[in-house]
């Protein structure tokens, strides 16, 4: 039995507006990660605060030296900095520092590589165009994002804040929303790149951003909900 997803869907649907196909959302993988600058702090509850401080006076009071080290005293501090400070280690340091981070790059750039090939590019457009901001959207409302709606207004996407080990009832907003006069085409991608939902929500400014459901049978519902209207 499929899961149900119109039933939590109609529930944010306007006076008047009709919903034309509800399907899972699964976030396609290798999507760029939005940057700390537009990421939304997030909100934690009293109780979370709470913990969080604790754990965090215990690890400070772990993290402080005992007394009686060397660190502690004046002839072992006054040798450390002679260490650091002498040339030869700056210079050994600034060498060691940039092997690491060359290699770094290499090692970036073939996982880069590999999940372009796997996955293809899943952006186009920067974090002002409408597929960066929808992205942005989506990321900032946090959760779980779960469902996905075609509507003869908009599409639009849900999130699950009903997180946890614990079962508990969805907790449901919705993540992000766009309206059907901003959006060109819905585009399927279910041969040229895995997994097989994949289809691209293509912008009026000309950006896109990949969707994906988890069967290609749901994308095709979707691209042909929209394709019909």
């Amino acid at each position: 039995m499929k899961p149900d997803h119109v039933t939590p869907c109609r529930q944010f649907l306007h006076p008047g507006e009709v919903l034309w196909e509800a399907r899972q959302y699964t976030e396609y993988p290798d999507l760029p990660l939005v940057p700390a600058q537009l990421r939304a702090p997030r909100q934690r509850s009293a109780r979370k605060k709470g913990i969080l401080g604790a754990l965090g006076e215990v690890l400070d009071k772990a993290s402080r030296p005992p007394s009686g080290t060397a660190g502690s005293r004046p002839g072992g501090r006054l040798l450390d900095n002679r260490l650091v400070n002498n040339p030869v280690t700056r210079a050994v340091g600034t060498v060691a520092e940039h092997l690491n981070e060359a290699r770094e790059n290499i090692e970036d750039a073939v996982d880069d590589a590999a999940n372009r090939a796997l996955f293809g590019t899943t952006m186009e457009g920067d974090w002002a165009s409408m597929a960066g901001r929808f992205l942005v959207q989506v990321t900032n409302a946090g959760g779980s994002p779960q469902h996905q709606a075609l509507t003869d207004r908009r599409l639009f996407v849900l999130t699950d804040h009903a997180s946890g080990w614990r079962e508990r009832p969805p907790e449901l907003e919705v993540a992000a929303q766009v309206q059907l006069s901003n959006i060109a085409e819905l585009r399927p991608r279910p041969r040229a790149v895995f997994p097989r939902g994949r289809f691209d929500l293509v912008f009026v400014d000309g950006s896109w951003l990949a969707l994906c459901c988890s069967f290609q049978e749901d994308m095709e519902a979707m691209v042909g909900a929209f394709r019909g209207r």
